[in-house]
């Protein structure tokens, strides 16, 4: 179901499926997706194409008590701006096939972020992409982080892999800190 959410005088389209815990995507076309309908077996699935203008006002107006976020390609910052505005709202952050984050020299208003954001993180990037270098980069930069390599993915693992991508976001946004124990030295190729 598709509809327009007017909260705080600022629009946002936002389309739900599935039951279950809350979990808003950010990312574009991903309504129209097969990784949409992977995570909606699972999850109680919002997604928007931007996050919202006040996005913990948003959240607090929903009636979250918690919820996972996923921020998927160039809207990984935005999704990780959210994070940081909702605080304690948001248990997991889960940032796939990621661009646009300030890593190593780079810097940026999201730098900051990469630390300070409380919410425990997961970045899911695809073996073939070329962001695949910056596996030790993810880990060492975004606190509580845990990085998946998706096997036989390119540079957009929710579009090329719907089922692993929903199968590796959704144990993360379950498990958060439990996750460790399954991806210690483990890719995912679901």
């Amino acid at each position: 179901m598709t509809l327009m959410d007017d909260t705080h005088g600022h629009a946002a389209k936002v389309t739900r499926a599935g039951d279950g815990r809350p979990v808003l995507v950010l990312g574009r076309d991903f309504a129209s997706s097969a990784a949409f309908v992977a995570l909606a077996r699972r999850f109680r699935v919002l997604a928007m194409e931007t996050a919202p203008t006040d996005a913990a006002a948003w959240i607090a107006s929903q009636g979250f008590d918690k919820l996972g976020v996923v921020g998927i390609g160039d809207l990984a910052g935005d999704a990780l701006t959210l994070a940081d505005a909702a605080g304690d709202a948001v248990s997991a952050l889960v940032l796939v096939s990621p661009a646009g984050l300030p890593l190593g020299d780079a810097n940026g208003p999201l730098k900051p972020l990469l630390k300070d954001v409380a919410a425990a993180k997961c970045v899911l990037i695809g073996d073939r992409a070329p962001a695949a270098d910056a596996l030790a980069a993810y880990k060492t930069e975004l606190s509580r982080s845990h990085v998946v390599l998706v096997f036989d993915a390119g540079a957009d693992v929710a579009a090329e892999r719907p089922d692993a991508f929903a199968s590796a976001a959704g144990d993360f946004l379950d498990r958060q800190g439990r996750f460790n124990f399954i991806t210690d030295s483990v890719a995912i190729s679901a």
